[in-house]
């Protein structure tokens, strides 16, 4: 059994689900600096019609440096959480990597969809907010 890529999912109000390393096991595992960390804050659809605030709903990818970029985890703060993490927990059964998600067209508008959206990275220094479709 491979325990690495069993998904988790902590059913509170804002739900939490992850797969794979967390970025400091992924330091702790491979050099900080072969480590890529994408990350974003996102507005669900469904916030936006309610007008509620979407301040907390995060997600980040961290991958390993290199030309393929193989995903070594993936956490979700949002709704839905569970439901999105169970398919890519087995995309990383399959060793996926960022290109792979990158070139899939996601569901829109859905939240899993600004997963394959990801590209500002934590060591670029940008704004991780997302500002629109």
């Amino acid at each position: 059994m491979d325990y690495e890529t069993v998904p988790t999912t902590v059913f509170t109000p804002l739900e939490y689900g992850c797969v794979g390393l967390s970025e400091e096991t992924a330091i702790l595992k491979h050099n900080e600096d072969d480590i890529e960390v994408y990350h974003a804050f996102y507005s669900p659809l469904e916030y936006t019609v309610a007008e509620r605030s979407a301040e907390q709903c995060y997600m980040k990818m961290i991958c390993l440096r290199g030309s393929d970029q193989a995903v070594l985890g993936l956490h979700l703060l949002g709704p839905h959480a569970g439901e999105i993490i169970q398919g890519f927990a087995a995309a990383m059964r399959c060793n996926v990597t960022k290109e792979a998600i990158q070139s899939t067209v996601g569901i829109h508008p859905t939240c899993a969809e600004e997963v394959v959206k990801l590209h500002i990275t934590k060591r670029s220094g940008e704004d991780p907010r997302v500002t629109g479709c």
